[in-house]
């Protein structure tokens, strides 16, 4: 009776982790399991609260990039012909006037592609909406909470995202540091996810329950969303089992959105 007396509650909130809530995310990477991450993942964008105007921008350079990545990838494939062609040892007149043409061609298709790179914008996503960065902290006044976690992503990786054949929103959520677990077409974007993942860069991870067979990746936050109620208590003592193992010294916490999972 005393304990629940004087009990009192840590957070107002925590579902709200790309604005308001992103302070109480610490010390490492969190994860969310749901049985529809897409679903989760466009609350995550929504809620990042990213005025129509910076998001349509952006979204319209991506668009023109894609175009400009076809083109070259188009390119790239008439390069790798030629280089195909230019292999065969043949050293007879008509063979090498065939040759000359080709590398003219290869040069003229080099330009090209130059030509082309140089048109590629530059996108990068205000630090306002990286979860945890510095100015997000001062937007949501958590400017104090020294042990905030938020995602590390170089240039290098940005443009790695930017490449990817994947739908701009997940591109846009890999840019503030939020990865999705789905069944994509994109093997490349699977593999990058993993690679972000299991070097702890990400900030968020939004997966099916079925995400925690298979991997040791360590987190400090887990979600478990209402619409898993359903699952085994073998599964959900897996998936706590995620939570908490890698150093003693950090905060950890279970996020449970149903009081079910207790009972």
């Amino acid at each position: 009776n005393y304990f629940q007396k004087n009990r009192c509650k840590r957070y107002n909130s925590v579902i709200y982790a790309t604005t308001k809530d992103a302070k109480t995310l610490t010390d490492g990477p969190a994860i969310f399991l749901t049985d529809n991450p897409a679903k989760v993942a466009n609350f995550c964008l929504k809620s990042a609260d990213i005025p129509t105007s910076v998001l349509e921008n952006m979204l319209q350079d991506m668009r023109g990039n894609d175009k400009i990545q076809c083109h070259l990838d188009r390119l790239k494939r008439e390069l790798n012909n030629l280089d195909g062609g230019n292999k065969e040892k043949d050293k007879s007149d008509k063979r090498k006037s065939e040759k000359e043409t080709q590398n003219i061609k290869k040069k003229e298709i080099e330009s090209n592609m130059k030509g082309l790179y140089s048109k590629l914008k530059c996108i990068q996503l205000n630090q306002e909406y990286i979860p945890n960065s510095n100015s997000h902290k001062r937007k949501w006044k958590a400017e104090d909470i020294k042990n905030t976690f938020m995602c590390d992503l170089d240039q290098d990786i940005i443009e790695k995202i930017l490449f990817l054949r994947v739908e701009n929103t997940w591109k846009l959520l890999l840019m503030m540091g939020i990865g999705v677990f789905q069944n994509h077409e994109c093997v490349q974007y699977s593999e990058l996810m993993k690679k972000l993942a299991s070097d702890q860069k990400l900030y968020l991870i939004i997966a099916s329950s079925d995400y925690i067979y298979g991997t040791n990746y360590q987190f400090c936050h887990g979600y478990i969303s209402k619409d898993l109620e359903n699952m085994s208590q073998e599964k959900t003592i897996q998936a706590f089992g995620r939570i908490g193992r890698s150093n003693a010294q950090h905060d950890y916490s279970i996020r449970l959105r149903s009081d079910l999972f207790i009972r």
